[in-house]
């Protein structure tokens, strides 16, 4: 059965996670909040997730496992049908000829434990998961999209009854594929012989299946439907917004966008899945170090912190992550984004209407007036809003936003080219963190292996990758540096990556960095300040998580570019 609060209360105390009086205060906000405790802990970064589970698989006396880094193949999955194995919320983890190992966060139901061993016919030994774990793992149970694609176009073709319904269930795979795939966006592009459907996944584009020109009208048809557009308009771009709920009960908001192109019309599907609303600060990928700096920066009363980098970079998942720290009944938190991605119970969200003059600065100057304890603008775009969030700032508010500069240092001198008097943004910005996202190498194939000749060359041809990298594994032969990479399987789509993790560089705002800012100086030289004071880079957060196994040598080159 699960645990209990008691018990749980006792395996925390016991560990000196926590004392008695604290968890009875927060079990009494979960209680409030309407979310279990053993979220809250983890979102409050109080105990991460794994030790979380390496606690309780300890109490229940079964070995602990962490999914993303086992090797289960599709026949191993295939034990157990999908759909009893998403309802009660258990994976098969692997098999032997004496009995199944199936990993559960009920490891003590002995009920379940019966009816799997009546149907497997053999013994079942249970692992303990965490529930997030669990969840976020379901998606191993996904359908390969190509055969399914395949089967509705010929059901299509044949005619008949069946074909009239062809369409509909093309389209609902299509979003529900790469759902479980974790890919952002979807692409449907008409060609001169062919429509291509293409998904990006950790930030890269994937062709998924090419499918006859004749289904190309009848998916944009379908789409305009499901979006309220209209139908019989194909010379002008059309936007518009999708609730899609998959088989599952998961739902997906779905922002569409379709536009004429030389062939047809092309759609692309955005999806804001509730997959990132589980997102906390310990999984962003913060090293030790940086993440008490954000942890201590998002704590303070008031003060302005910038999140920079590029689109797609993971910015607003940075500050939703921050949010939910912050997120507490006693406290007034207000946002106004363009667009509001995920919807965040108990924070007021507000969304930019340029046709209705509702802007990021004039919402900022509404929301001020609204008695917020903590502010959030999805961007700072221009002078006004600039402008209103340094002075919310300086008058008392936590002010979260994001800026589109290459690195931390940079964001000062895109202040005052914003007309932000250099006094004002040396006594309210706290903190700037600037972030790249790299793709996760797939623990399901990943093996080591000794530096290529190629490599050896950019480590040669690179001195800052080569101080960097000798900082870290403590090595002057950085030739006997082991890396890692993903073999490639279908998990990963042999691609060799699966999931992306941060990469980061916190500035803090110390009292020689403000002096600087004062000053003018510019931002390769407030940059140097930084690196004096202890701050890493993006870079070297990078090299460290190659070292470790996280992500390539490659990946990071492909995304960080070091001055």
């Amino acid at each position: 059965m699960p645990t209990t609060q008691a018990q749980l209360k006792a395996l925390l105390v016991e560990a000196h996670v926590l004392d008695g009086e604290a968890f009875d205060e927060l079990a009494l906000r979960a209680k409030e909040e309407g979310v279990a405790i053993s979220d809250l802990l983890t979102d409050l970064g109080l105990v991460t997730d794994e030790q979380l589970g390496q606690l309780l698989a300890h109490e229940y006396a079964v070995r602990f496992v962490r999914l993303g880094q086992e090797r289960i193949s599709d026949e191993i999955l295939s034990l157990i049908p999908e759909s009893f194995a998403r309802a009660q919320l258990l994976i098969p983890v692997s098999q032997t000829a004496s009995h199944v190992v199936i990993a559960t966060a009920q490891p003590d139901d002995v009920i379940m434990r019966s009816l799997l061993e009546k149907y497997l016919r053999t013994q079942v030994v249970f692992a303990y998961a965490t529930p997030r774990d669990l969840q976020n793992n379901l998606f191993l149970f996904r359908r390969d999209p190509r055969e399914e694609f395949e089967r509705i176009v010929a059901m299509k073709e044949q005619g008949g009854v069946e074909a009239a319904g062809a369409i509909i269930e093309l389209v609902d795979i299509m979003m529900d594929s790469a759902y479980q795939a974790g890919s952002s966006d979807i692409h449907v592009e008409p060609e001169d012989d062919y429509t291509v459907v293409r998904y990006r996944t950790d930030g890269v584009l994937h062709d998924i299946a090419r499918l006859p020109l004749s289904v190309h009208q009848s998916i944009i048809t379908r789409l305009k439907v499901l979006g309220r557009l209209a139908t019989d308009e194909h010379r002008t771009a059309q936007d518009g917004k999708i609730t899609h709920k998959g088989p599952w009960g998961d739902e997906v908001e779905i922002r569409l966008s379709i536009v004429p192109t030389t062939h047809d019309e092309k759609a692309v599907m955005r999806l804001l899945s509730d997959k990132a609303r589980r997102f906390h600060l310990t999984d962003l990928g913060l090293s030790k170090e940086d993440f008490a700096q954000f942890e201590e920066g998002i704590e303070r009363p008031w003060g302005l912190i910038l999140v920079t980098g590029p689109t797609g970079s993971g910015k607003t998942t940075s500050l939703y992550a921050a949010l939910k720290v912050l997120n507490k009944r006693e406290v007034n938190i207000t946002t106004i984004e363009d667009p509001v991605e995920y919807d965040i119970e108990g924070v007021n969200q507000i969304q930019v209407n340029e046709k209705t003059g509702l802007t990021f600065a004039k919402g900022l100057r509404s929301i001020v007036r609204q008695d917020p304890d903590v502010i959030m603008v999805g961007e700072i775009r221009d002078k006004e809003a600039a402008g209103i969030a340094v002075n919310a700032a300086m008058t008392g508010h936590i002010v979260l936003s994001t800026l589109h500069t290459n690195d931390a240092a940079t964001a000062f001198p895109r202040l005052v080219d914003m007309d932000v008097e250099d006094f004002l943004i040396a006594s309210t910005v706290n903190m700037v963190i600037a972030q790249r996202l790299v793709r996760r190498v797939c623990m399901r194939c990943i093996l080591s292996y000794a530096m290529t000749s190629t490599e050896k060359k950019m480590i040669e041809g690179n001195s800052i990758i080569q101080k960097y990298l000798k900082q870290i594994t403590g090595k002057a032969d950085l030739t006997k540096v082991r890396l890692f990479k993903g073999k490639g399987c279908p998990v990963c789509h042999y691609s060799g990556y699966a999931g992306r993790v941060g990469v980061f560089e916190v500035l803090e705002m110390s009292d020689a960095v403000r002096e600087a800012v004062m000053a003018r100086k510019n931002a390769d030289e407030i940059h140097e300040i930084a690196l004096g004071e202890g701050m890493t880079t993006m870079m070297h957060d990078g090299l460290r998580k190659v070292v470790e196994g996280v992500t390539t040598l490659e990946e990071v080159l492909r995304v960080i570019m070091e001055k």
